[in-house]
């Protein structure tokens, strides 16, 4: 009776493991799959990173462009004495040799600046393919007075302006010359054609009427008449 309950019995099933072979075998399905995954996640965020370059540059270019426009849109009739004594005119400058272009122009008022001036010496140079932007300290350069001179922007592949007389065509220089054979020291441009040119974006034009020319001329027929 005993050994029929005991025969009667089932005996224990032990549960099937996995095989050597198979946790190899899954290893390397693990192993492919995190390195697909891991070399998606790194393109992502190779991707992001680029794309955050790309604006932060855009970002950079838009900056500088608005600085340019606002110096110029901003000019004033008014020449300045070099540190020789010199006379020189409101905007002067020319596309060769190497871009370099300088100009009077009006600036925000500083509340702590105790001179008070609103005009302010502002130049352009592109060197070395880069856009650097200058500013005098004084309006008339004196003896000891040392500029600021930073780079606006960087990777730039052209810079230029053009300038457009009263009368007359589009010149790639300024000022013009009078009759008389003397550079007109506080005429300005109609307008200003500006020309920046970068690697990625190519040339960036920039139109700018200046309104200020109108007076700037009646200005100049004053002085010459007296």
């Amino acid at each position: 009776m005993m050994g029929n309950r005991l025969l009667g019995r089932q005996m224990p099933r032990y549960q099937k493991g996995f095989t050597l072979i198979e946790l190899m075998i899954a290893l390397g399905l693990f192993s492919v799959l995190s390195a697909m995954a891991f070399g998606g996640l790194n393109h992502l965020l190779n991707q992001h990173q680029q794309l955050q370059l790309k604006q932060q540059r855009f970002s950079n270019i838009q900056s500088a462009i608005q600085v340019i426009e606002s110096d110029l849109s901003q000019v004033v009739p008014r020449s300045i004495r070099d540190v020789f004594g010199d006379r020189q005119a409101a905007i002067v400058g020319s596309a060769f040799p190497g871009a370099s272009y300088s100009l009077t122009t009006k600036i925000w008022l500083n509340p702590q600046d105790l001179t008070g001036n609103l005009l302010q010496r502002v130049s352009y140079q592109w060197q070395d393919q880069k856009l650097w932007r200058q500013y005098e300290t004084q309006l008339d350069t004196g003896v000891g007075t040392s500029p600021v001179r930073y780079v606006l922007l960087n990777m730039v592949s052209g810079f230029n302006l053009r300038f457009l007389p009263a009368k007359g065509q589009w010149i790639d220089y300024w000022p013009p010359i009078n009759t008389n054979g003397s550079p007109v020291l506080n005429q300005l441009p109609k307008a200003i054609d500006v020309y920046v040119t970068t690697p990625e974006h190519g040339t960036i034009r920039r139109l700018l009427e200046i309104p200020q020319a109108e007076h700037s001329q009646s200005q100049t027929l004053i002085e010459g008449n007296l």
